[in-house]
């Protein structure tokens, strides 16, 4: 059976529907052995059964946070972070990095209490928006990374996806010096990135 359609705008009302119904899904979700990775020639995390949003983070802790690492949330990661902030357990995947295919654990949506380690590490990668700043200028529409103001900063929410710390709203997905908009907000953005999780029992 199919869920309950989703609110149409972004905010409370649209993150309550997104933690009930991804967390019922979380509950029967099955954890594929490594046996069943490799029969299934998956590269790749999973969702572990029982998943759940940790959130939420008060004003003062995201406020703490930010200082931390030196960033500024968004409005509408901001009300994510009061509202749903980051999933548990972290993910279960498989893949040939260590040579022969093997498990490996990775988070999800990332925890900016006890994450920092990967969240510093995703800040790395994208540093330097240089790299990328002309693929993004075209597809923003302008050339507003390089006209030698300040570059919005990036802030990673999920693997290589990003939110922008300006008014744009977008998300975009983040590999090397490949760069796409991947959502126009970040409403759009967990529908696509949790689409398998809502609809997995349709």
């Amino acid at each position: 059976m199919a869920p309950d359609p989703p609110p149409p705008e972004y905010g409370p009302e649209l993150l309550a529907w997104l933690r009930e119904t991804t967390e019922a899904a979380w509950q029967q979700v099955e954890e594929p052995s490594l046996d069943e990775f490799r029969r299934a020639g998956f590269i790749g995390a999973r969702w572990r059964r029982g998943t759940h949003w940790t959130g939420p983070l008060s004003d003062a802790t995201i406020a703490q946070v930010e200082r931390r690492f030196g960033v500024h949330f968004p409005p509408q990661y901001r009300l994510f972070l009061r509202t749903l902030h980051s999933t548990t357990p972290w993910m279960r995947g498989a893949d040939h990095s260590t040579g022969d295919l093997a498990l490996y654990r990775a988070p999800g949506f990332y925890d900016w209490l006890r994450d920092e380690e990967a969240i510093r590490s995703a800040l790395g990668r994208v540093a330097d928006t240089s790299v990328f700043a002309r693929e993004i200028d075209g597809q923003y529409g302008g050339r507003r990374w390089l006209e030698g103001g300040p570059r919005p900063q990036l802030l990673p929410i999920f693997g290589h996806r990003y939110v922008v710390d300006d008014d744009s709203q977008w998300v975009l997905s983040i590999v090397g010096s490949d760069a796409i908009v991947y959502a126009q907000d970040l409403r759009d953005y967990l529908l696509l990135e949790l689409d398998d999780v809502i609809h997995q029992n349709r």
